[in-house]
């Protein structure tokens, strides 16, 4: 699934986040995986912590990607991919490197984690999305009961897959998109439709299986969107 920027209306912030049994070896270790890291060309600039090393793609922070590696978990951030795989194939290849190095073995994963927040932006007004998202979403009982709503969010969860899920989200207004995302985009200035999408497992879990969960989960992600959006209308 190669879509440019969600077909140029949804913008994706994801992150993968893999836990493990906390290590105390990796305080011995934290220079030299700093330094595997940049040896791989993986990314160019860390910065050492007393419990995790943080590596980043620009000096002054996280630009576009960041990764970070620590005594009880590892994972991966993209900020606003050019492409829906494009989040995916990086994690997994940082992944990947983690399990090829001899120095830090990662323990047996206890969680495994990808979480997707979403903005779909419209040209329509806050309150049409707020009316159809509401409508789409709880039946005219739920408003007889509870009364006729000005702005409202939503969780729920589920299982799908192998997964454990929860997705929730609301209409957001002009101007707010910005406070819910790392990066900046001239789209936050629209209403729209903010969604945060979490996939996880705690339970028969290897580190080999990352990738190909990581991969299951994004797909899914992109497809639960997509199915709340155009339920919406948006």
């Amino acid at each position: 699934m190669t879509k440019a920027k969600a077909d140029g209306k949804m913008l994706a912030e994801h992150v993968l986040e893999v836990r493990y049994a906390a290590l105390g070896s990796f305080l011995d270790v934290r220079g030299r995986i700093a330094d595997y890291v940049r040896r791989r060309n993986l990314f160019p600039h860390w910065k050492i912590d007393s419990n995790v090393v943080n590596f980043r793609d620009d000096s002054e922070g996280v630009k576009r990607e960041g990764a970070f590696v620590g005594y009880k978990s590892a994972g991966y951030v993209t900020l606003d991919p050019a492409t829906r795989n494009y989040f995916a194939d990086r994690a997994s290849r940082f992944w990947k490197s983690l399990q090829e190095y001899d120095q830090f073995k990662i323990p047996t994963p206890t969680r495994f984690g990808a979480r997707t927040k979403i903005f779909v932006p419209s040209e329509h007004s806050f309150e049409a999305i707020n009316k159809a998202s509401f409508e789409t979403l709880f039946s005219d009982k739920a408003r007889s009961l509870i009364g006729e709503e000005t702005d409202f969010q939503f969780t729920i969860e589920l299982r799908e897959d192998v997964f454990d899920v929860r997705v929730s989200g609301g209409p957001i207004h002009k101007d707010e998109a910005g406070r819910y995302f790392q990066f900046e985009s001239d789209r936050f200035n629209q209403c729209g439709l903010y969604l945060d999408i979490d996939y996880f497992k705690s339970d028969g879990l290897a580190a080999s299986d990352i990738p190909q969960l990581l991969k299951k989960a994004i797909e899914l992600s992109w497809c639960k969107a997509e199915q709340i959006a155009s339920g919406v209308g948006l």
